[in-house]
């Protein structure tokens, strides 16, 4: 079974290396241990238990894991305190930073959880891919080379409505696309050509405010035609607050200033 990283989707392969550092800046030391399997290795795994000497370790037979497919990866413990020493929920916590970047965590299947495998279930489940692409082979000729930005799905709420929105992750923040930001507060969105000024109006209020002489620039992340602005900076630009809500799982917006109808977001 191998360890190399980049032997798996593309889209893993970028997420690994965010995840790694966030575990880190958590103090949770994080070692990869296996990757993509062949054939031969998933069936030998499988056979461990069952037809040769061993514990039982696999429930899948090849190709209905998503080792397989390139699309999981599995952990231990590299602090020296046993790689897979569990008396202080080490792997819960390592569980919890692999679902910020859209992975699975094992840890939370019923019946037979896994705490050191992570998968990313984008294209489907084991069965899904089988059915579609037949073979692992087949499924590697779709692989495309993927931006580093990390897509990720975020619940976002506003006078009581949620939704959810891909946003990507940079270095711990998130970036809401500008289109999707106007959406949730009730706002229409125009974009000059001529003067490169992305323009928000509110629908709810008629007053126009013009926040001094300032022009105001936010960091932008361009992808696929669409820029993406960082969620406290929209969020403060607009004259709103941010804040956690554990009841729908979502970060809320509340407004701070209910006079402000208009404000123009300047590009670099």
């Amino acid at each position: 079974m191998s360890r190399d990283t980049t032997l798996l989707h593309p889209e893993v392969q970028a997420i690994i290396p965010k995840f790694l550092d966030e575990c880190k800046k958590q103090g949770l030391i994080v070692k990869v241990t296996d990757t993509v399997r062949t054939k031969q290795e998933q069936n030998d795994l499988y056979a461990q238990g069952r037809t040769k000497p061993g514990n039982i370790v696999t429930w899948a037979e090849y190709p209905y894991s998503n080792h397989n497919w390139g699309m999981a990866f599995d952990i231990c413990r590299n602090d020296g305190k046993g790689a897979y020493n569990d008396s202080d929920g080490w792997f819960k916590k390592v569980g919890q930073v692999g679902k910020i970047f859209g992975l699975e965590w094992g840890g939370d299947w019923k019946g037979t959880p896994d705490k050191p495998h992570f998968e990313l279930t984008k294209y489907g489940d084991t069965n899904t891919l089988a059915k579609k692409y037949g073979t692992p082979e087949n499924f590697k000729k779709t692989w495309k080379e993927v931006e580093s930005y990390m897509f990720v799905e975020r619940n976002y709420s506003y006078n009581g409505k949620v939704k959810s929105f891909k946003v990507i992750n940079e270095n711990g923040e998130n970036y809401i696309k500008l289109r999707d930001a106007a959406e949730l507060l009730n706002m229409k969105i125009a974009y000059d050509n001529n003067t490169k000024i992305t323009t928000l109006d509110d629908t709810l209020i008629t007053v126009s405010v013009e926040v001094g002489n300032k022009k105001s620039t936010v960091k932008a992340i361009n992808s696929g035609g669409f820029n993406f602005v960082k969620v406290r900076d929209i969020a403060d630009f607009l004259g709103f607050e941010t804040g956690y809500n554990e009841t729908s799982n979502s970060v809320f917006f509340k407004l701070k200033n209910t006079i402000i109808e208009k404000l123009k977001i300047f590009k670099k």
